[in-house]
């Protein structure tokens, strides 16, 4: 991927793409506003989204953190949930299941990892960053299956993961 920092009118001349990450920080609730300035930065980023004529996308996992008004400009909102227990196994299979040392994954650890609720893509990517750090014959499936376990364990249940 290749990432390139434009000003709003570079990317719209050059028909590219702007893309917010964390929105909740550029699209803050104004009616929760406690500096003038907070109110300002909104009102900026939606005048400037009115008049761009390109693509925009904004990513959140804070749906309560955006300005109410904001929501009108997106003519699409996706919301990403966590993975199916089928999307566990298939995610732990790509990413995951090369680093592990020991060979095919018994019965009870594919059962394991279809029961983790809350994992999303990006948990398999935290496991696998956290696994450089250890040595490659050291890495089982059991390390790596509890690794999700426990990395799930630090979400909040029930919030949106994004749109």
């Amino acid at each position: 991927m290749l990432i390139v920092t434009l000003t709003p009118a570079e990317a719209q001349e050059a028909d590219n793409i702007l893309f917010f990450d964390e929105a909740d920080t550029f699209l803050f609730p104004r009616k929760s506003a406690r500096q003038s300035w907070e109110i300002s930065f909104t009102n900026e980023i939606l005048t400037q989204l009115e008049s761009f004529k390109g693509t925009v996308f904004f990513a959140t996992n804070d749906m309560d953190g955006l300005d109410h008004a904001a929501l009108r400009r997106f003519k699409f909102k996706i919301e990403f949930k966590p993975l199916t227990p089928e999307g566990n196994l298939i995610f732990y299979n790509t990413l995951l299941k090369g680093l592990a040392s020991d060979s095919n994954l018994s019965t009870g650890e594919v059962i394991a990892i279809k029961g983790i609720k809350n994992l999303t893509p990006g948990d398999f990517a935290v496991v696998k960053d956290q696994m450089s750090f250890a040595g490659p014959a050291s890495i089982t499936h059991k390390m790596l299956i509890e690794a999700l376990a426990n990395d799930v364990r630090y979400k909040k249940i029930g919030k949106e993961i994004g749109f």
